[in-house]
């Protein structure tokens, strides 16, 4: 999915509004707080899962893995764009659940 995105996506209009947020209405910061929490809870729940399977080898607070999860897809949409590299976002991605099969799974098995 990501792979589609830094072709089709126009900017990070996140990253946009929290460096300028003076430029935007209440019911701008709203929306993208409310978009923001969505995305967290759509990680979160796809992390949950995983948790409730494999044992993390870490202690990990699974709200912040989302956030990281969430932090990355939005720099990378930024790295992508500014490089003009459409591959910069997959290859985040992909390295990203690497490091999160590093944390759930047993050292033999993550690589």
């Amino acid at each position: 999915m990501m792979s589609d995105l830094p072709g089709t996506h126009p900017g990070c209009l996140v990253a946009s509004y929290v460096y300028q947020d003076r430029l935007f209405s209440r019911e701008v910061r709203d929306l993208t707080l409310q978009g923001f929490l969505g995305w967290r809870e759509l990680f979160r729940s796809r992390l949950s899962a995983i948790a409730a399977i494999y044992t993390p080898s870490v202690e990990i607070d699974l709200d912040d893995l989302a956030d990281m999860a969430q932090a990355l897809v939005d720099g990378g949409i930024v790295l992508s764009r500014l490089t003009e590299d459409p591959q910069a976002l997959p290859r985040q991605v992909r390295l990203f659940r690497t490091f999160v099969r590093m944390i759930f799974l047993p050292q033999q098995q993550a690589s």
